[in-house]
């Protein structure tokens, strides 16, 4: 299925701004009166969903390549949802706020979704989701060039449909999407600008799974997609269009051991061809993981891995393969003490090429519950980055914050 707009689980490296007494004192005397403030006829408003609220307010000190910076981000959130017997709907907002040392503040980034769940009968369910965001990268972000004055905005738009029924012990599912990605201009240093709407695309997508109950436990599948990628124009960087299909075949087991461990594994072929004949087609073998053990009633184990074509930068290469593996570990000590470990692993390369690059994160993160609407946390990232030809980098983060929620 076409990949909806999301924000990837960051590394705390990630985050960036400045702190100052000022600005977070601001932040804080906002935060009170944003809760306080909150009117009850807003929830009488939006009768009868039920609203929640929240903000979070962090900064910290990161250290890239030698050179450090602070920083400071605010993420608003809001998410409201109705429940009845066979439906629910349901549909949040949230906007990241940051300030880096080296650039002015602002807003980085808006997300807005909603999603529509329908049980049609006992065995047959229906459900869609629309989402729609924005992102404004940082100058410092791999993939802006060196003497880059204002990054570009990009906007993502996706839609996805999906129908399942459960025949006794086989399931048939059928999905269809919908996604529109568009980039604006990069100025550079020297006023000039870099157009990027050879990078705006339309996708459009088509797929399924077929499931059998093996045992009560564990189910074996197969799923299929295809999809259709439609660009605005020829890419300036391979003079040639880019317009291709997508062919994405695996077969999977899944398994569900009470409450202890779920998930699932697959292993299939990722296939990418393209229109033009000057532009080579792109098989790889493709992985998918996601599992989740339970071990006792206060921590957990996750695990995700997967495989994902997406445009390359680099002249004759019009495909980068990723190859993704992320482990997470949470535990709560007690009512109020939590912490969290997490890692992440990449890996990029080409059909063509001998060029790499490969991407390696851990975090910790430290929570305290204040109250029923506050907590506090404390976190650690380091992120190392190499690439065959144009070397890597290595940062530190360390950053501490405030989590204000308001059911």
């Amino acid at each position: 299925m076409l990949p909806s707009p999301s924000i990837k689980l960051p590394l705390y490296g990630a985050m960036k701004g400045t702190p100052s007494a000022l600005v977070v004192g601001c932040c804080m005397v906002g935060t009170f009166v944003f809760y306080s403030a909150a009117p009850a006829s807003a929830q009488d408003l939006l009768y009868p969903f039920d609203l929640s609220t929240s903000l979070s307010l962090r900064g910290g000190y990161e250290m890239k390549d030698g050179e450090g910076q602070n920083f400071f981000e605010a993420i608003p959130s809001i998410s409201a949802t109705r429940a009845d017997e066979d439906w629910t709907l349901s549909g949040s907002a949230s906007a990241t706020i940051d300030k880096y040392q080296a650039e002015n503040g602002g807003v980085r980034g808006v997300n807005l979704d909603g999603a529509v769940e329908y049980q049609l009968s006992r065995q047959t369910s229906f459900d869609a989701a629309v989402s729609y965001s924005l992102d404004l990268p940082r100058l410092n972000n791999d993939d802006l060039p060196d003497d880059v004055a204002e990054a570009p905005l990009s906007q993502d738009f996706g839609a996805r449909a999906t129908l399942a029924h459960q025949f006794n012990k086989t399931g048939l599912e059928g999905r269809v999407g919908i996604a529109r990605s568009q980039t604006g201009p990069t100025k550079l240093d020297d006023d000039s600008l870099v157009d990027n709407s050879d990078q705006n695309s339309w996708a459009f997508s088509a797929g399924g799974r077929a499931s059998r109950e093996i045992t009560p436990i564990v189910s074996v599948f197969y799923d299929g997609e295809v999809s259709r990628s439609i660009y605005d124009q020829a890419s300036a960087v391979l003079s040639a269009k880019r317009d291709g299909w997508t062919f994405d075949n695996r077969l999977g087991v899944s398994a569900a051991f009470k409450d202890r461990l779920s998930g699932e594994i697959s292993v299939g072929q990722l296939r990418r061809t393209y229109d033009d004949a000057s532009l080579d087609n792109v098989l790889t073998t493709s992985y998918g993981a996601a599992i989740t053990y339970q071990l006792g009633n206060s921590a957990s184990l996750e695990v995700n891995a997967g495989t994902a074509l997406s445009p390359a930068t680099i002249p004759g290469e019009p495909t980068k393969i990723t190859d993704n593996l992320s482990i997470g570990f949470s535990q709560q000590i007690n009512d109020r003490v939590g912490y969290s470990l997490s890692t992440e692993f990449g890996r990029e390369h080409y059909q063509g090429s001998d060029r790499t690059a490969g991407q390696f994160g851990i975090g910790l993160e430290a929570t305290y519950l204040i109250n029923s609407y506050a907590t506090a946390y404390a976190g650690y990232s380091y992120e190392v980055s190499e690439d065959s030809v144009d070397g890597g980098s290595r940062t530190n983060a360390i950053e501490a914050g405030l989590r204000f929620t308001r059911p």
